[in-house]
């Protein structure tokens, strides 16, 4: 809006109006639908609630007004959909709520939980899988990691077993992981940072260039 159009606004002591002039008749009101309504509601009592194929059905009879004017008109004759299910709410929230830590759930969710986990003996079991896991990496425990393992391998959840599995084939390094100071993130950002102005310099730079960049940097 303009500025004159708000100072306007503020120096009328009532609230201005829309005036919408010559209104166009919507639905069944427009003259251009009103011949094709008895026509419409014959089809629609017979099974046919495709407004796309009823449009091109009076299209064919001679209509000439819109698309959305047919739909608009239409829509006072369909149901309303239904509300969402309590079921489908917790279908939509299950993974949020295995995956959320159990301490940052509030009461609701947490006897929501408890009842979809009684439900699903397997879901149970992956479940405090999970959050063996969870305790195991945060208290940087190997005993209880190499007891996870065995349950896990017992378990009949697949993507544990393969879990478990994956660490023992590096277990040496693993126990490490858990066991020692060091660790080779440095490396890790090392060979990032190697990569980097190798793709940098792709195409444009010799391996002399290259190795002047990674000394420098």
């Amino acid at each position: 809006m303009d500025r004159r159009t708000i100072r306007n606004y503020f120096a009328t002591p009532e609230e201005p109006r829309r005036q919408v002039k010559n209104p166009r008749p919507q639905g069944f009101a427009s003259p251009t639908l009103q011949p094709f309504q008895t026509y419409l509601q014959d089809r629609w009592e017979q099974g046919c609630t495709n407004s796309s194929k009823l449009y091109r059905e009076i299209v064919a009879k001679g209509y000439t007004g819109s698309r959305s004017l047919v739909n608009q008109a239409l829509l006072p004759w369909r149901t309303p959909r239904p509300a969402k299910s309590a079921a489908k709410k917790r279908r939509l929230n299950l993974r949020w709520l295995c995956l959320r830590p159990p301490e940052k759930l509030d009461a609701d969710e947490t006897k929501l939980l408890a009842q979809i986990l009684a439900a699903d003996p397997d879901l149970a079991q992956g479940h405090d899988l999970l959050q063996r896991f969870r305790h195991t990496l945060r208290d940087w425990d190997v005993v209880a990691l190499d007891a996870w393992i065995k349950h896990a391998q017992d378990s009949n959840l697949r993507p544990f077993q393969a879990c478990a599995n994956g660490l023992l084939d590096d277990w040496s390094a693993v126990a490490a992981g858990f066991t020692l100071p060091w660790s080779n993130g440095p490396v890790e950002g090392h060979i990032n940072k190697v990569k980097l102005l190798k793709r940098a310099g792709f195409g444009r730079a010799k391996i002399d260039l290259l190795r002047s960049r990674v000394l420098t940097a």
